[in-house]
């Protein structure tokens, strides 16, 4: 059981608060994972987000990175993983003194292929750099170093190759088994992985090479019925009437012709097939996911601290409940066997 987490504020024209896309929610997170004796949760902190808030000469912007930073060395102590993802749309953002957020509406730069082959190197250096800065030294914490890409476009793998060697990356978890979208902003297409869960790669986290040198650890998905799917719409709206809404307070990236679109059958917005995640676990999904995790070996959750709500976590409660009364847990990817 794999629980991973993007650990970011909202990417659109509006970002929200830190106190409440991360402190907040995460708190609680942590709470429950405490709770159920769960270690080795993977937090993907949005680094390029930390790097433009630690340039900022306003002291609102230096408070943030402070609470940050003390909550993120508490997921450390407290047995969790922080590992880098990059948003390299945060070049362009611009900071709103007023409000104490942040507008991303320039997506030209959404996708790391977009970025020019010195801001990719800059990426990754100043993503270390401040990781190094929030724990002193980050690379005498983690031996192994995992990574996400930002809108899980790992594609082509020749933009990271490199930098994953030279930042001694060797996992990696962006992978959404049948999924694709190939827009301008966001591109992957994972229609011809293999069927395994994790696997070792080399040039394409597509292709199994049995002596690569990386290893993808897939991101879980499940078949919903259309029945669940509209009966969730609608316990989804009563939620939202009945204020049981997320606790982040952002805008997401819009979708238009510069931005994310999803036009596959197997897409983000598929109603046949969908990610297992914390947001979108339900009381109508509970049973889903049981089931689920009674049929399968490997299960692995992505999850947005920003998009979770009080009713999420209440039922998430219960999943790790059944969990780990019902079976014996493993939660350290570093653990699993090629």
């Amino acid at each position: 059981l794999l629980l991973t987490f993007d650990y970011e504020l909202f990417l659109g024209s509006k970002s929200g608060s830190v106190e409440n896309c991360l402190i907040k929610p995460t708190n609680s997170l942590l709470s429950i994972l405490e709770s159920h004796q769960i270690k080795n949760a993977i937090f993907f902190v949005d680094t390029t987000y930390l790097v433009k808030l630690n340039d900022q000469p306003h002291l609102a912007c230096k408070n943030d990175f402070l609470e940050i930073k003390n909550q993120l060395c508490l997921l450390v102590e407290k047995g969790h993983y922080v590992f880098p993802h990059i948003h390299p749309h945060w070049l362009d953002a611009v900071y709103k003194e007023d409000t104490n957020e942040w507008s991303l509406t320039n997506y030209s730069k959404y996708r790391f292929h977009h970025a020019t082959s010195e801001e990719k190197i800059d990426l990754f250096s100043n993503s270390f750099k401040i990781l190094n800065e929030v724990f002193d030294h980050y690379d005498s914490i983690f031996s192994e170093i995992g990574y996400r890409a930002g809108g899980w476009s790992i594609q082509p793998f020749s933009d990271f190759k490199l930098l994953f060697e030279k930042h001694n990356i060797g996992h990696e978890f962006s992978v959404i088994k049948n999924f694709k979208n190939l827009s301008e902003a966001q591109y992957f297409d994972f229609t011809y992985c293999p069927t395994k869960e994790f696997y070792a790669f080399d040039d394409d986290p597509c292709t199994e090479n049995k002596q690569g040198n990386f290893c993808e650890y897939t991101i879980s998905t499940m078949p919903i019925s259309k029945y669940i799917y509209w009966l969730s719409k609608i316990w989804n709206k009563y939620l939202y009437k009945t204020g049981q809404i997320n606790f982040g307070d952002g805008k997401s990236v819009v979708s238009n012709n510069t931005a994310i679109t999803h036009s596959n059958k197997n897409d983000l917005d598929s109603n046949k097939n969908e990610m297992i995640s914390i947001e979108l676990l339900s009381e109508i999904k509970l049973n889903n996911y049981k089931r689920f995790l009674s049929n399968n070996h490997y299960m692995q959750f992505i999850s947005h601290p920003k998009m979770i709500s009080k009713h999420h976590l209440k039922v998430f409660d219960r999943f790790l409940k059944y969990a780990s009364e019902s079976f014996t847990l493993e939660t350290d990817f570093k653990t699993f066997k090629i």
